[in-house]
């Protein structure tokens, strides 16, 4: 398997994504896959928020960012963002956004001009499944997109890679009903391929000034496909998750839909 880190000028409004890849004349082949930074698929959506464009601060917005050690503005964007919030420590809200735990709904204020903040993409499956048909409409090649970000583990010091979105691959390699080296059948493994290909992006890609926002994995023999992804081909329901049903014990209420767990 090769790696290919692609650099890229910095970037801090709407751009063409396509268009920069093209721009950057690398040969690509087909069956490559593209890792592309969530970061850097938002700011090419123009998913950019000036500090001083929040005006309208909810009274839970102030209660929260007081309690959490959150600019308020900051907590009334990760309050409109959030799908699912369950607790949290200063500085951070742990919220579930488009089925994936992410410390305050994926918003981040790094690699961004000072006083503005980067959104989640708007819809990361879709984005990712327009590049992939651009890109074969453009260059004749078949590759696959995997979107990542970074992300930190329970228990585990720094961050490691994660995939929000995919397209052109399959996300995941069920393995149950195939036996190990002592012939026991395996009966709960599968595994977490886009989450894999995201890892090798993300170390690769870096955390500071890098200037590194696509990686191009090739040879991978990774399975692929023309059939749609979505987030229900990622995801665990919070209320059966090992993780979350941890945080949900009977003491909590579930409430969906940008309201509050604790």
């Amino acid at each position: 398997m090769q790696i290919f880190p692609l650099k890229i000028g910095r970037k801090n409004k709407k751009f063409d994504i396509c268009h920069e890849l093209c721009l950057t004349n690398f040969d690509f082949k087909d069956g490559d896959i593209i890792i592309i930074s969530s970061k850097f698929l938002s700011i090419s959506e123009g998913r950019i928020l000036g500090l001083e464009d929040i005006r309208k601060i909810s009274t839970i917005s102030e209660i929260f960012g007081k309690k959490y050690f959150v600019s308020p503005k900051i907590m009334e964007v990760i309050l409109r963002e959030a799908d699912l919030i369950f607790n949290g420590v200063p500085g951070f809200l742990l919220t579930i956004k488009d089925g994936i735990i992410a410390p305050n709904a994926g918003i981040d204020k790094s690699n961004i001009d000072r006083g503005r903040i980067v959104l989640y993409p708007s819809d990361p499956f879709e984005l990712a499944e327009n590049i992939r048909r651009e890109f074969l409409y453009i260059q004749g090649k078949k590759i696959g997109i995997v979107v990542s970000d970074s992300r930190l583990m329970p228990t585990r010091i720094g961050t490691t890679g994660i995939a929000i979105a995919c397209s052109g691959i399959d996300p995941i390699e069920d393995n149950r009903g195939k036996k190990d080296l002592y012939g026991n059948i395996l009966k709960v493994t599968i595994k977490a391929v886009a989450d894999m290909l995201a890892t090798f992006g993300v170390y690769i890609m870096g955390e500071s000034d890098e200037s590194t926002p696509v990686v191009v994995i090739r040879d991978s023999k990774i399975k692929m496909t023309d059939q749609k992804v979505s987030v229900s081909d990622f995801v665990v329901d919070p209320e059966i998750d090992i993780y979350a049903r941890t945080f949900t014990n009977k003491r909590n209420t579930v409430y969906k839909n940008h309201s509050v767990l604790i």
